[in-house]
């Protein structure tokens, strides 16, 4: 079911009362792949494709929020049997990388993100999906000093937006640094990798969407209430109402706020009414 027309109204006139808040703490550039490359159409500014050309910018329907997101079809061979979207690539200036900004033992890093495979096109159990965290040296060494790879469990979420999140603590770090010079940044790379076989007989491999990375480091706030869905935390404005309206209209579970769990009613925009009104402590 979807939410009347009321309620939208509803939510947005109460979000008015608050106004606009100035964009949260996060480190990665072009997180949700809206900006397109000026150098290269086709390509969101500030990421890079791995076995290209397989990876994909795609817009509308395939998106969590906004107007773009990212997808990694199929594998066909052996040439893409590795594909991912990462933020290892140069300025324009070719001064530094994309890579978000890491402060040695700073505190713990923080990436999440929202990931969709569509029904029908469930990956098959011989492909891996994760996010690869490539901490990197300052330039012009870029040379990796370690990295982790978060394996996220599913084969298929029936085209309904998942969110991930994943952690790097610096008791995590810690066991690596005899090897200085210590890593200034880190690169954020989504990926799929498909361990079977090819050719006649076998499964496809399935479809994978991405989109709304962020990455914190440090003690930074977390949401006050359910209704602190948007960046900066601790302020309840108009990006959360607004990233709640996405949701609600994706059937995102964190849109899924009153029971029965599934059911997209006008029962989860009154508990998300009394949320926002309660407000942040």
């Amino acid at each position: 079911m979807r939410v009347k027309v009321s309620s939208v109204t509803a939510v947005l006139g109460l979000a008015a009362m608050v106004g606009l808040a100035q964009a949260g703490d996060n480190r990665i550039y072009n997180p949700g792949f809206e900006e397109e490359n000026p150098g290269f159409p086709g390509v969101p500014a500030g990421w890079g494709a791995i076995s290209a050309p397989a990876p994909e910018w795609v817009g509308v329907p395939f998106v969590h929020t906004g107007e773009h997101a990212v997808k990694l079809p199929a594998s066909t061979s052996a040439s893409t049997r590795f594909m991912g979207w990462t933020t290892n690539v140069f300025l324009p200036d070719g001064s530094d990388l994309y890579d978000p900004d890491y402060t040695w033992l700073g505190g713990t890093v923080t990436v999440s993100g929202y990931f969709m495979i569509p029904a029908g096109e469930e990956l098959a159990n011989d492909t891996v999906v994760g996010l690869k965290l490539e901490f990197r040296r300052e330039p012009p060494n870029f040379s990796i000093f370690t990295s982790f790879e978060f394996p996220i469990p599913t084969n298929g979420t029936n085209g309904q937006w998942q969110y991930f999140e994943v952690e790097v603590t610096d008791a995590m770090m810690q066991p690596f640094e005899i090897y200085p010079p210590f890593a200034t940044s880190v690169s954020i790379l989504p990926f799929r990798w498909y361990g079977g076989d090819y050719g006649v007989g076998h499964d496809p491999q399935g479809t994978i969407y991405w989109d709304d990375f962020f990455m914190t480091q440090g003690d930074e706030p977390g949401p006050c209430n359910p209704a602190d869905l948007a960046e900066p935390y601790g302020v309840l404005n108009f990006f959360d109402v607004q990233t709640f309206l996405a949701a609600f209209s994706a059937h995102d579970p964190v849109a899924d706020l009153a029971p029965p769990t599934g059911q997209f009613d006008f029962f989860d925009v009154s508990v998300y009414l009394n949320h926002f009104s309660a407000g942040c402590p």
